[in-house]
């Protein structure tokens, strides 16, 4: 769910009252779970009472979910489930660089029009033509593309502008904006850098010894984004149809956007350049190691996705640009959302207790007696549809850091193999697609005012169970092909 709403007074004044039903309630359960008999050990009995505080400020965002997860290892430590140094290990984990490189390189991106030039390019296409339905498609496909590297939310604020000045007077325009913020989503499937709960669910099957680098993500994430984008097309096309533009006259053209300068700048080339490094230090190493040579072992060992991140993102603040700045000085660097920083460590700091202290067995127990599902496709369907309902009214990373060690300790309990749950968890969480308050693109286009509430609850309902399913399909389509269950 994204922190950022509709500008509507009766949205906000909702969430207000959220926020303080959540700070009298997140103390109240600690108090309540603190005390409550369960038959758990004293560790994993305290760390119930943190996760549920947790997850109530996290559901009704009391605080803003990073303060929440910073929030997190002091609890730990305060309630004496572990130590200092083990609760707060975590918050440097080697995934979280990973991001940060990531995520200079895309502000890098924003401040040259990198972003901006690939975009105008790919939607300026002579294949894409004056037909609408042809226009919805391309901004899709970059859409997706983007998202893949760049957060779906900027990809959908730089394409937004962009799309809306396609559109003829009178024009239908509530279908392309849908799919386009559906496809900024979508695309984050496709890598570890894609969306927040990529990296988490990674992380925590490695911790779980199932060990889950770049490709190996690559190569479930990529197909599962490739089918929900066409899904998307193609609801969207049934349910909200572009219509055809009017006729045009001959010196009458689409202005797409203000077109980038004619010339590449110094600035976009070195951006390129530790994009390109960054996207085959990733990439090659685990291709080489999947091919079985010694050399791709090596690589992967030597060259981790964290430390390729800051080497690649490194040459940012060597080179300098036309003017004579760094081409990412401090100042801008400096201002990456380190709030997603710090919610990957709280999250993977609470899950590895939940893991450490058997609360995520106990919770795995009480779910497989109470319902009976020991099947491991039964199991996949009903975490895939219900984590992208979840996320309706949860952060996407949030729902992650909540489910996936819990999910991984089902898997367990009901002796069967924890990665299609678990990367189900991963795949769904980007997936809510029903309401504004659900993620950042959701948001964006329905604060334009071109896209009704019942629009986007309408195609997005259909979409979220399509998508559930299209997930378990992948999954079960691609992971006895790949040898992994």
């Amino acid at each position: 769910m994204s922190s950022t709403d509709p500008a509507d007074p009766g949205s906000t004044e909702r969430r207000h009252l959220g926020k303080k039903i959540g700070l009298a309630l997140a103390p109240l359960v600690f108090v309540a779970v603190w005390f409550l008999p369960i038959g758990l050990d004293q560790a994993s009995h305290r760390l119930a009472a943190v996760f549920g505080a947790v997850v109530i400020l996290w559901v009704t965002e009391a605080l803003p979910i990073a303060a929440t997860a910073l929030l997190i290892a002091p609890l730990i430590v305060a309630t004496g489930v572990a130590d200092a140094k083990t609760a707060f290990a975590p918050y440097a984990d080697p995934l979280l660089f990973l991001f940060v490189g990531g995520f200079f390189i895309a502000r890098a991106m924003a401040r040259h029009g990198l972003d901006r030039r690939i975009a105008s390019s790919l939607v300026s296409l002579k294949a894409v033509g004056n037909s609408p339905l042809r226009i919805r498609a391309a901004f899709m496909v970059t859409g997706a593309l983007l998202s893949m590297w760049i957060s779906n939310t900027a990809t959908t604020a730089i394409l937004v502008p962009i799309l809306l000045g396609t559109f003829a007077s009178g024009q239908r325009q509530s279908g392309s904006l849908l799919a386009v913020a559906y496809a900024c989503s979508i695309g984050g499937l496709g890598t570890l850098v894609g969306s927040p709960p990529n990296g988490i669910t990674a992380r925590l099957l490695t911790n779980a010894g199932h060990p889950f680098e770049f490709v190996e993500w690559m190569m479930i994430g990529v197909p599962t984004a490739i089918v929900c984008l066409a899904l998307v097309f193609l609801v969207t096309r049934k349910l909200s149809p572009p219509g055809e533009r009017p006729p045009m006259e001959d010196e009458e053209e689409v202005e797409l956007a203000e077109p980038p300068a004619a010339r590449w700048t110094r600035g976009e080339k070195v951006v390129l350049l530790s994009f390109a490094l960054a996207v085959v230090g990733w990439m090659v190493p685990g291709i080489l190691k999947s091919a079985g040579t010694e050399l791709g072992t090596t690589l992967s060992r030597a060259l981790p996705g964290g430390v390729v991140a800051l080497f690649a993102s490194s040459v940012l603040f060597v080179f300098r640009d036309r003017r004579g700045e760094l081409v990412l000085p401090w100042r801008e660097a400096g201002r990456i959302d380190w709030g997603i920083i710090m919610l990957f460590g709280g999250g993977l700091s609470l899950g590895q207790q939940m893991a450490d202290t058997g609360l995520a067995d106990a919770v795995a127990r009480a779910f497989v007696s109470s319902t009976g599902i020991t099947d491991l496709w039964a199991l996949t369907i009903l975490i895939a549809v219900g984590t992208i309902f979840f996320t309706e009214v949860c952060s996407n990373t949030a729902s992650a850091n909540i489910l996936v060690p819990i999910v991984i300790a089902i898997a367990a309990e009901a002796g069967v193999s924890p990665l299609p749950p678990a990367l189900a968890v991963g795949l769904a969480a980007s997936c809510a697609f029903m309401l504004p308050i659900a993620t950042g693109p959701n948001a964006i286009v329905y604060g334009s005012g071109k896209v009704t509430l019942p629009e986007m609850m309408k195609t997005g309902f259909w979409l979220n169970l399509a998508c559930g399913l299209v997930i378990v399909l992948v999954l079960w389509l691609l992971l006895p092909l790949y040898g992994w269950i």
